[in-house]
C-alpha cells in the first residue's frame, strides 16, 4: 500500500514511496504517522501537553505514549478516575476522589470534565460527601 507503483530500482531494490512512508519496500509510516493502507499514513496528532515529550506514536494503532492519569490515542483525555483541570493552555488530570458512602451504587468515578461525583439521595458536594441540609449520617 506504501508504494507508488510496482516497480522498484532495479539496483538497489528500493520501491518509491508515497508520502510520509518509508522503507524498501515502503511499508512502514515515519515517525508520527500510523495506519499505513491504501491512502498512505495517517498523521498521529499527539496533544503536545498530554504525550510524553521526544516520544512518537505507534506506527500501527497511532497511540500516542501519554503522561500519568492521561488517555486516549491522542492523549487528550483524563483516565476514568480523573477529572480535568485546565490551566492556561495546558491541562491536568486530578483524582476524583469521590467520598464512596455518598456516591451512587459506590462509584469511585467522577465526570471527566467538571469533577462532579454522581451522588445518593440528599447527599451533596462535589465529592458527594456532605449531607443536604436537614439530612444527617452519611454512611454506606
Amino acid at each position: 500500500h506504501g508504494s507508488v507503483s510496482q516497480f522498484c530500482n532495479p539496483l538497489s531494490g528500493q520501491c518509491n514511496c508515497k508520502e510520509r512512508v518509508k522503507g524498501l519496500l515502503c511499508d512502514t509510516c515515519m515517525d508520527n504517522f500510523y495506519g499505513l493502507d491504501v491512502t498512505g499514513c495517517k498523521a498521529c496528532e499527539c496533544d503536545a501537553v498530554g504525550s510524553i515529550s521526544g516520544t512518537v506514536c505507534d506506527a500501527r494503532t497511532g497511540q500516542c505514549a501519554c503522561k500519568p492519569n492521561i488517555g486516549g490515542r491522542r492523549c487528550d483525555e483524563c483516565l476514568d478516575g480523573y477529572h480535568r483541570v485546565q490551566k492556561g493552555h495546558s491541562f491536568l488530570c486530578l483524582p476524583c476522589n469521590c467520598e464512596q458512602a455518598g456516591t451512587v451504587n459506590g462509584s469511585l468515578l467522577c465526570d471527566k470534565a467538571t469533577g462532579q461525583c454522581p451522588c445518593k439521595a440528599g447527599v451533596t458536594g462535589l465529592r458527594c460527601s456532605q449531607c443536604m441540609l436537614q439530612t444527617y449520617n452519611l454512611s454506606m
